[in-house]
């Protein structure tokens, strides 16, 4: 409940400072941008031959700025909810993203990469339950309109301390999103 309030104050700040950087149609500057999607999973658990395939719903938020109409820095939270053994489960990395844009135009390809801590939790689990480690995302996408892309991104996640119990020690999965970047 911590990290969701701590998300809705960091959105309702970012969103009532767009005054200072108004979103003028172009890339550079200030951008946010939210994904919903479809994802499927691999989760390993702590011996290779352990492992399950889940699939669900694909989430994703940017926050950051554009250097030029091509090339954007932003601060991300990539995240996959699915449902196993009864329970929504919730694993994702939280980090820092770049985007690279082939045009400086809309109807561009770009590439995005991200790195940062890796989760795994039962949505209603306090943080001590909850396993960190480290992950990254590889990614392309298609702005096909100003502001509207498509995207397909490889995400993987690294677990300390997740070698027992329900948590996957790694996960590895495949994401295909449709993005709204505001900017």
């Amino acid at each position: 409940m911590k990290r969701q309030l701590q998300m809705a104050g960091l959105l309702l700040f970012v969103l009532g400072s767009t005054a200072a950087q108004a979103f003028n149609d172009q890339r550079q500057a200030f951008l946010v941008g939210l994904g919903i999607g479809y994802h499927g999973s691999e989760l390993e658990y702590g011996n290779a031959v352990d492992s399950a395939s889940v699939s669900g719903v694909a989430t994703s938020v940017r926050i950051g700025f554009g250097l030029d109409n091509q090339t954007i820095l932003y601060y991300f939270s990539d995240g996959n909810w699915y449902n196993r053994a009864g329970d929504s489960w919730f694993s994702g990395i939280n980090g820092l993203g770049a985007a690279w844009y082939l045009s400086p135009g809309p109807r561009s390809p770009y590439l995005h990469y991200g790195y940062g801590y890796g989760y795994h939790s039962l949505p209603r689990e306090t943080s001590n339950n909850s396993k960190f480690g480290s992950g990254y995302t590889l990614g392309v996408g298609y702005e096909f309109r100003r502001h509207v892309s498509v995207e397909a991104s490889y995400l993987r996640t690294n677990l300390w301390d997740a070698s027992d119990g329900p948590h996957p020690a790694r996960t590895s999965s495949w994401r295909l999103m449709l993005n709204y970047l505001f900017y």
